[in-house]
C-alpha cells in the first residue's frame, strides 16, 4: 500500500501528506477493523458475529485516528522509504497491543467479576 501511495502521491508537501493520511485512515482502516472484529467473533464462535463490531467500531476507529494519523504523518514526512518497514513494524506492535486492550474490554457496562483461585476480584 505504501509503495502505491508514494508512487501515486510523491513528495512531502502538506497537501500530499494529507491525501496519503486520508486514504490510509479512511479507506483501509474501516476495512481492517471490520475484518478484525468479525474474524475474531467467528473464531470465538460468537452467536452474533457483528455484535462486537457494532459496539466497538467507532471507539476503536477514533483511537486508531488518534494513534495512526500522527504516526503516519511522521512516517510520510520524515522516514525514508527504505526505513518504513522498521518504523511501521514498531508502530504496528504498539497498535496491536492497543487493539488487544480494546478487544478485552467488556461489551456490557456492568462491572465484571472474575474468579481467581478461590477469591473474587472485581475487574
Amino acid at each position: 500500500m505504501y509503495k502505491w501511495l508514494d508512487g501515486t502521491f510523491p513528495g512531502t508537501m502538506k497537501t500530499t501528506i494529507l491525501k496519503k493520511l486520508l486514504l490510509d485512515q479512511f479507506i483501509l482502516t474501516p476495512y481492517c477493523l471490520t475484518l478484525f472484529y468479525t474474524g475474531m467473533a467467528l473464531m470465538e464462535g460468537s452467536e452474533d458475529t457483528f455484535e462486537e463490531l457494532r459496539a466497538k467500531f467507532l471507539p476503536t476507529f477514533i483511537r486508531s485516528c488518534a494513534f495512526w494519523l500522527p504516526a503516519q504523518a511522521l512516517n510520510f514526512m520524515f522516514i525514508a522509504p527504505r526505513f518504513r518497514i522498521i518504523y511501521m513494524g514498531v508502530c504496528g506492535m504498539i497498535w496491536v497491543n492497543i487493539l488487544c486492550w480494546i478487544k478485552r474490554q467488556s461489551l456490557s457496562t456492568e462491572t465484571a467479576t472474575t474468579t481467581v483461585g478461590e477469591c473474587n476480584v472485581k475487574a
